[in-house]
């Protein structure tokens, strides 16, 4: 019941009026927040509208097709106005950095959620991603064609991945983001992140060396 309240405001947000002040802008993400917690939808329809194309983006980094990128959109402000008496503020805890890390940790659940049907699993290879490989391996020359095909073993290969493991490759090797910052938008310390980096790199060279070697 809630979720759909919330979706129902979301998706009619230009028909909200903003907060009754001059110029929103002046407003601080503090201020909002607080109405907010004072029961003020008029404050979250203004926080969605300053951050709704940041974790479009952030929800983006992790899934191409754009009805996923809608509805984990969807979810991540839907947690976070639930969750917005947790946001603690701060220069160093940002409305936008806390909204990111909601926006991860969906994409997170999604991911542990596919993982525990058994989709994307790196073993089921197609015929051109296996020939794809075949020229990683005899470093031959790829045709134009390859880009979608690499974008597609990529996934299986990133799929087969535990989920918290495959959010922190992406944010490092696929978004640049630096250590620190994955490992505030997972929640882990930069040590852990490490470990978990090393062993997922070891992981994928296990499997193309098998491949390798067939």
């Amino acid at each position: 019941m809630h979720d759909e309240v919330i979706k129902t405001r979301l998706r009619t947000t230009e028909n909200i009026p903003s907060i009754d002040v001059i110029n929103t802008d002046a407003v601080t993400d503090e201020t909002l927040v607080a109405a907010v917690i004072e029961g003020d939808d008029r404050a979250f329809a203004e926080i969605f509208e300053r951050y709704k194309r940041s974790v479009t983006r952030t929800v983006a980094r992790f899934f191409s097709d754009r009805s996923d990128i809608e509805e984990f959109v969807q979810q991540s402000f839907t947690k976070a106005y639930f969750s917005i008496r947790d946001h603690r503020g701060g220069e160093e805890r940002s409305l936008q950095a806390w909204l990111a890390r909601i926006a991860v940790n969906v994409c997170y659940d999604e991911f542990r959620r596919r993982k525990r049907k058994g989709e994307t699993m790196f073993s089921a290879l197609s015929t051109d991603e296996s020939e794809f490989v075949e020229t990683l391996v005899d470093q031959r020359a790829r045709s134009a064609d390859d880009r979608l095909v690499a974008k597609q073993l990529a996934e299986k290969v990133l799929g087969s991945l535990d989920p918290q493991d495959r959010v922190a490759v992406q944010l490092v090797y696929s978004e640049d983001f630096s250590l620190a910052e994955a490992a505030e938008m997972i929640g882990i310390s930069t040590s852990n992140l490490k470990s978990r980096l090393f062993r997922c790199r070891n992981f994928i060279q296990k499997r193309f060396g098998k491949l390798r070697a067939s």
